[in-house]
């Protein structure tokens, strides 16, 4: 099973659009939640430092250790 999230945030006055992918853990409302969190606030960290996109590597709470969620954010607007 390879399971897909994405959503948009706004993060110091942008749209900012993520997406996770390649993942086995159940999309539940908790981990949407977790991974929407960690998206805005990678993302707000990179804008500071003058990045407009970048990657993502969530790891998963009650995963493996080691195991992570990976994905992509970037500026939509």
């Amino acid at each position: 099973m390879s399971n897909k999230f994405g959503s948009a945030v706004e993060v110091c006055c942008h749209t900012v659009e993520f997406r996770y992918w390649d993942f086995d853990h159940e999309i539940t409302e908790n981990l949407k939640a977790l991974l929407t969190e960690h998206a805005e606030e990678r993302a707000k960290q990179c804008i500071v430092e003058g990045c407009s996109s970048g990657e993502l590597n969530y790891y998963h709470p009650h995963a493996n250790e080691g195991e992570e969620i990976r994905g992509w954010w970037e500026i939509a607007s």
